[in-house]
């Protein structure tokens, strides 16, 4: 497994601690969008994980994305298990679709009414921590509609309203019938306003502090 990251200036700082805290595994941190040929983040939020995420598959069958403000806490084994048996990794957001779904988005889905229900819609999952398997069919065809969905613009929006790569890859997954793990469960967010962290969590979220 291989972990995988992309960073401007800006985030550095969280890219480096995500390096840092990396033990027995490989990882590659992208710096430049033309080294993955990425539009800007301002030209399509976020599509530049999808790129990331394809070039890292050229040298790992298994990659797991890590957003620069994440670190590792705990047996990252625990995660590649998973990956391994399931195909990929996610995991419960606690966030509904339709709370963050813009116009266009929802047209180029057809998301129906029930989809778009809150709550009982389709849930999404945090697309900051992502493991997709090489060689498992249903994770290579969400990366495929993943990127068709950021071609045709669903990356795209305000933030008010939208969540650009995390609704589209949300709607595509629970679409495919993917099951998310628990959230808090291997993905936790520490810091001020936060509970304490669940003794399983592997992950931790922390801004760029």
């Amino acid at each position: 497994m291989i972990v995988v990251n992309f960073a401007t200036p800006n985030y550095a700082r969280g890219q480096n601690r995500l390096a840092s805290s990396i033990r027995g595994y490989g990882y590659k941190m992208y710096n430049n969008y033309s080294e993955i040929g990425s539009p800007t983040h301002h030209e399509s939020p976020y599509q530049f994980k999808i790129h990331a995420i394809e070039s890292a598959l050229e040298l790992d069958d298994i990659v797991l994305w890590m957003d620069a403000s994440m670190y590792i806490a705990g047996d990252l084994s625990i995660i590649e298990n998973i990956i391994k048996t399931d195909g990929y990794f996610m995991e419960e957001a606690g966030h509904w679709v339709g709370s963050w779904c813009n116009k266009h988005t929802r047209r180029y889905f057809g998301l129906t009414a029930e989809e778009a229900a809150v709550p009982g819609g389709l849930f999404m999952f945090s697309a900051g921590l992502v493991g997709l398997n090489k060689t498992s069919v249903v994770a290579m065809d969400f990366l495929a509609q993943w990127k068709n969905s950021a071609l045709a613009g669903c990356f795209r929006g305000d933030w008010v309203d939208h969540r650009h790569d995390m609704t589209a890859g949300s709607i595509i997954a629970q679409r495919l019938g993917m099951k998310y793990q628990r959230g808090g469960s291997h993905l936790s967010y520490i810091g001020p306003g936060y509970s304490r962290p669940e003794d399983t969590s592997v992950v931790y979220c922390q801004g760029m502090n």
